[in-house]
C-alpha cells in the first residue's frame, strides 16, 4: 500500500509537469472511450436488428393435406387466369390445428422494399406478429410509421389502391428493423384469403431470427469495418498512456538505482497510468451519455436504427470502466522493461535495438490469407480465414511501420542535406517505433480508404452500367413460376394490355409462350418424353423496339424467339444481352441456343408468360405497378423451389433486383466510410497527443539547442520531418497493400469485371487527409516555441 500511496502522490502532486501529463492523458482517454462506447452502441443496435424475430420467415404450417391439393411443394403446371383454383380446405385446416391463414408477399415502391402480410384469423388463438396485439379485422390494416406517412402524402393510384380496407393503427418497433421500413399487415376473412395463391394454413409465427449480410462482400465489409474501428482507438489510448514515457523512465530508473525493486517501480508506474485512464474512462462515459441522442442519429448500415437499440448495454459500460484502466496499467508496466532490467541503460540514453525486416512478416501473411479467403469455395467457411487475414494485415501495417520509417530515414540522411534533415534522420533511425507511433492511425485510415475506393464502386457500377442501364426502370412480371403459376390467357390479357398502353409514359412488351404438343407437365409424375424441350417463347418485333437492348429483328421479320428465362435472375452481373433470337442462354458462358419463330405465327392466340413494362418516370412506373397489383397480380415464389409456397414477391424492376444486392454494398460502404471518418478523427487526436508528448519529453535538448544558437526555423523543420517522413512513407505502403487487396477481391468476387478506381477523387481525398495530418503537426510549433524560451534554461 505504501507504493500505491506514493504512486497516487506522484500522480496528483508531482508538480506542473505531472498535472499536465495527467490532464492530457485523461483527455485523450476521454475521447477514445467516448468513441469506443459509440461503436459498441451502434454495434449492439445492429445486433438487435439482425436478431429480431423474423415474422416474414416461413411460419409453422399444418400438415400438407389440410393445405389443399393446390398448395403442393413442387411446382404445378400453369393454369390460366380465370380458371378455378384449388383452395385451402378450411374445415380440414382447423381440424388439423390451424389458427390462421397467412400470405406474405414482397412488393416495392420507388425502389424500396415493401413487406406485405395478408392474414385471416381462424379462431381466437390466431398468432400475431411482434408489435401487434391482435390480428387485424377483415377490411382493416396496420402499417409501419414510414408507410403511414407515404400513404398520407402519395396519390392513391400510385400506392394506396394496392391495399384493400382502411388503416386502423401502426406496427410497433418490435416488428421493424428500421424507422424507415415499409410494412403492412392486412386483415381478411378466411373465405377471401383461402383461394389466394401462396396462402398457407399455419399454427404459429416463425421464431427464427432475421439474418442479414449473407454475401461474402458484406461479411468482408463488416469484418473490415470492425477491425478498422477498434484498432485505431486502441492505438490512441495506448499513445495517451505513454505520454512523457522518456521522462518517466528517467525517474523510475533513478528509483531503481537508489534501491527500489522492480515490483515497487511497477506498482508506482501502474498506479499513475491507472489513475489517468480511470479518470478518462469515467469522463468518456459521462460524455457518451450526454451525446447518446446524437449518436443514435448516425447512419452506419444505410438504414437508421431505433434510438432505444443504440446502447453499449451494461456489459459495455463495465467493460470500458474496468478494462481501459487495467490495460493502461499493464501497458505502463510493459513499457518499463528497460528500467526494471537495466536502469543504467536508461540513464545513459542507450539507443534501442534497430528494427528488422521480420516486421514485414505479419503484413505478408495477412495478404496471403486474404487471397485464400476470397477464393475459398465455401463462403461460410471463408469467415474463419477472412477475419484473421484482416487482423494480420492491419497489424502488419502497424508492425512494418517502424521498419519502413527507418529505411526512409536512412534515405533522408543519405540524399538530404542541412542540419534539420540530419537531426531528424538521426532521431528517426535511433527510435523509429516512437516516431511512427505518432502517425499510425492515419496510415490505417489510408489503408481502409484505399480498399473502399477499389472494391465498392467496382461492385456497384458493374450491376447498373453498360447494357443493363436501359432496363433499370423496366418492370418484369412472370406468370409461370411458383405455386401461383398461371398464364395470362388472350381474353384476360386484352384489357390489361389496352389499359397499360393507354397510360401516359408507359410501354408494355408481352412475351408469349407456345403450346406444348406433348402435353407433358412438370408435375405429371413421369419423366418427360424423349427429346422433350420446354415450350418456346416469342415477342413481337414491333413491341420489342421499345427496348433495343433486348435485340433486333431482321428486316421484314414480325416475330422473334426470345430467351425469357434469362430476364429473371437475381444477379445482374450474370444477365446476358441481347436475348432475342435465342431459346436459352448459358449464364456462365453466355453462349445461346438460337431459335427461329415459325412463319405466320399468330401471337394473339397464345398465352402470355411474361410482361415487361417500361416507364418514363417514377410516377408512371408506380401507377402501372399499382394497376397490375389489382388487375393482373403475379406472385413469384421466392427462394428455393421446394419452398415457393412460403412467401411471394410482386413485380420488380431490373433496377430493384440490382438494388437488393446493392443494399448490401451500400451498407458495407456506410460501415467503411464511418470507419474511415472515425479512424481519421482518432488519428488526428493521436497525432496531437503524441506530438505534444514528444515535445514535452525533449524540452531540455530543444531548449539547449536553441540557447546554443540553433535557429527556431531549424527546430521546426526537425519536428516536421520527424512526423512527415513516416506519415508519407508508411501511407504509401498501406495504400499499396490495400490496392493489391482490392484488385484481388474484385477479380475473385466479380470475375470478368474491371475494377473501377476513382483516381481523381481518391487523390484529392488522400491529399486532404495527409495535409490535415501535417497541419496538426504544424499546429504544435507554438508549443515548441513557448517551451524553449530562455527562461526555461533551469531544469528541475
Amino acid at each position: 500500500m505504501t507504493m500505491v500511496r506514493l504512486g497516487i502522490r506522484l500522480t496528483l502532486r508531482g508538480g506542473r509537469e505531472a498535472v499536465t501529463r495527467l490532464i492530457l492523458t485523461s483527455l485523450a482517454v476521454v475521447v477514445g472511450v467516448t468513441v469506443m462506447l459509440g461503436v459498441l452502441g451502434l454495434f449492439n443496435a445492429y445486433q438487435s436488428t439482425t436478431t429480431r424475430q423474423c415474422w416474414e420467415c416461413a411460419p409453422t404450417p399444418v400438415n400438407q393435406e389440410a393445405q389443399g391439393a393446390g398448395q403442393r411443394t413442387d411446382q404445378p403446371s400453369p393454369a390460366k387466369v380465370g380458371e378455378p383454383r384449388t383452395s385451402i380446405d378450411l374445415a380440414a385446416a382447423e381440424q388439423a390445428g390451424a389458427t390462421e391463414l397467412w400470405n406474405f408477399a414482397q412488393d416495392f415502391y420507388q425502389g424500396t422494399e415493401l413487406r406485405r402480410l395478408d392474414v385471416a384469423a381462424l379462431g381466437p388463438g390466431a398468432p400475431t406478429i411482434p408489435g401487434l396485439t391482435r390480428v387485424p379485422a377483415p377490411g382493416t390494416y396496420y402499417v409501419s410509421p414510414a408507410l403511414s406517412h407515404l400513404l398520407a402524402t402519395t396519390p392513391h393510384d400510385r400506392l394506396a389502391d394496392r391495399f384493400p380496407g382502411r388503416q386502423v393503427g401502426l406496427i410497433g418497433e418490435a416488428a421493424l428493423s428500421s424507422p424507415d421500413e415499409l410494412a403492412i399487415v392486412i386483415g381478411h376473412t378466411p373465405d377471401d384469403l383461402k383461394a389466394r395463391p401462396a396462402t398457407r394454413a399455419i399454427t404459429a409465427m416463425s421464431t427464427d431470427k432475421e439474418v442479414k449480410g449473407t454475401t461474402s462482400i458484406y461479411r468482408f465489409a463488416f469484418a473490415f469495418g470492425a477491425v478498422a474501428l477498434l484498432l485505431p482507438i486502441v492505438i490512441m489510448v495506448g499513445t495517451a498512456t505513454r505520454l512523457s514515457a522518456a521522462r518517466r523512465e528517467e525517474r523510475y530508473a533513478a528509483m531503481r538505482l537508489v534501491g527500489a525493486t522492480p515490483r515497487q517501480v511497477a506498482i508506482v508506474a501502474s498506479v499513475e497510468s491507472f489513475v489517468a485512464a480511470a479518470l478518462g474512462a469515467i469522463g468518456g462515459t459521462l460524455l457518451y451519455l450526454a451525446l447518446s441522442d446524437q449518436i443514435a442519429k448516425v447512419n452506419v448500415t444505410g438504414d437508421r436504427f431505433f434510438a432505444s437499440d443504440v446502447s453499449p448495454k451494461l456489459w459495455g459500460y463495465l467493460g470500458v470502466l474496468i478494462l481501459v484502466p487495467t490495460a493502461a496499467a499493464l501497458a505502463a508496466i510493459r513499457s518499463l522493461r528497460r528500467v526494471q532490467y537495466d536502469p543504467l541503460a536508461v540513464a545513459r540514453k542507450a539507443t534501442p535495438k534497430p528494427v528488422t525486416f521480420w516486421r514485414l512478416i505479419p503484413l505478408l501473411v495477412g495478404v496471403a490469407l486474404f487471397l485464400v479467403a476470397v477464393n475459398w469455395p465455401d463462403n461460410d467457411s471463408s469467415d474463419a480465414v477472412i477475419y484473421p487475414a484482416l487482423v494480420f494485415t492491419m497489424w502488419g501495417i502497424v508492425s512494418a511501420g517502424p521498419w519502413v520509417t527507418m529505411q526512409a530515414s536512412r534515405l533522408l540522411s543519405r540524399f538530404a542535406g542541412g542540419a534539420a534533415s540530419t537531426l531528424a534522420a538521426r532521431r528517426l533511425t535511433d527510435d523509429p517505433r516512437a516516431t511512427y507511433r505518432t502517425v499510425s492511425g492515419v496510415t490505417l485510415a489510408v489503408f481502409v480508404g484505399t480498399a473502399v475506393a477499389g472494391i465498392l464502386p467496382s461492385a456497384v457500377r458493374a450491376e447498373t452500367s453498360g447494357d443493363r442501364a436501359p432496363l433499370t426502370n423496366v418492370l418484369r412480371l412472370r406468370y409461370d413460376m411458383g405455386p401461383a403459376s398461371t398464364f395470362l390467357s388472350p381474353a384476360a390479357a386484352a384489357p390489361v394490355l389496352r389499359d397499360l398502353r393507354a397510360m401516359p409514359g408507359v410501354s408494355v412488351i408481352p412475351i408469349y409462350i407456345s403450346e406444348d404438343p406433348s402435353g407433358w407437365t412438370p408435375d405429371a409424375g413421369t419423366p418427360p418424353p424423349l427429346g422433350w424441350q420446354p415450350p418456346a417463347e416469342y415477342v413481337s418485333c414491333a413491341d420489342a423496339k421499345v427496348l433495343p437492348v433486348l435485340g433486333a429483328c431482321a428486316p421484314g421479320q414480325d416475330v422473334s424467339a426470345i430467351a425469357g428465362d434469362e430476364l429473371f435472375i437475381d444477379n445482374p452481373l450474370l444477365l446476358h444481352l441481347p436475348v432475342m433470337g435465342y431459346r436459352d442462354i448459358d449464364r456462365l458462358s453466355g453462349d445461346g441456343i438460337k431459335a427461329a419463330a415459325p412463319v405466320g405465327l399468330d401471337l394473339s392466340r397464345l398465352d402470355i408468360t411474361t410482361l415487361m413494362v417500361a416507364a418514363t418516370d417514377g410516377a408512371s412506373l408506380e401507377r402501372a405497378r399499382t394497376y397490375l397489383d389489382a388487375h393482373a397480380p403475379v406472385l413469384i415464389g421466392m427462394g428455393d423451389p421446394d419452398e415457393w409456397s412460403t412467401n411471394a414477391a410482386g413485380p420488380m424492376t431490373f433496377g430493384e433486383v440490382a438494388s437488393i444486392r446493392q443494399t448490401m454494398f451500400r451498407a458495407a460502404q456506410q460501415i467503411f466510410l464511418f470507419g474511415v471518418g472515425l479512424t481519421l478523427f482518432v488519428a488526428g487526436c493521436s497525432i496531437a497527443v503524441a506530438t505534444a508528448g514528444g515535445l514535452v519529453e525533449r524540452k531540455r535538448p530543444f531548449t539547449l539547442l536553441r540557447l546554443s544558437g540553433t535557429p527556431m526555423a531549424v527546430l521546426r523543420r526537425v519536428v516536421f520531418l520527424e512526423s512527415a517522413l513516416p506519415l508519407l512513407s508508411v501511407s504509401a505502403m498501406a495504400g499499396g497493400a490495400a490496392y493489391a487487396m482490392a484488385v484481388i477481391a474484385c477479380r475473385s468476387l466479380a470475375p470478368g469485371t474491371a475494377m473501377s478506381f476513382p483516381v481523381a477523387a481518391y487523390a484529392v481525398t488522400t491529399a486532404t487527409v495527409l495535409i490535415a495530418a501535417l497541419a496538426v503537426v504544424l499546429g504544435s510549433m507554438t508549443l515548441l516555441s513557448r517551451m524553449t524560451r530562455s527562461e526555461n534554461v533551469r531544469f528541475e
